[in-house]
């Protein structure tokens, strides 16, 4: 099964949510109609292990071998704007 919500369905949950967490009716349009929420998220990048002459390690498959420990996260952000929309899929019966 798939669930699909819009910018303004995600609009109205958040409206939902600040008042039911908060306590406060808030209209996100009236505040700043031009301003998109926006989302905040983590992606790694990743480092690929060198040979000593600069060629990168490759596995027995002929991939690129992965530096754990000099790999890290990114922080970026997307805005949720008009044309945006979250999907789920659930599985089973509903």
């Amino acid at each position: 099964m798939q669930i699909t919500f819009d910018y303004y369905d995600i609009q109205e949950a958040l409206q939902l949510l600040i008042k039911k967490k908060m306590g406060v009716a808030l209209d996100l349009e009236e505040i700043s109609p031009h301003d998109y929420p926006s989302v905040e998220y983590r992606k790694r990048v990743y480092v690929y292990e060198k040979h000593k002459n600069g060629r990168e390690v490759k596995d027995e498959h002929g991939f690129r071998v992965v530096d754990w420990d000099k790999s890290n996260y990114e922080t970026k952000h997307m805005e949720i704007d008009d044309c945006a929309e979250i999907t789920f899929y659930i599985s089973g019966d509903v």
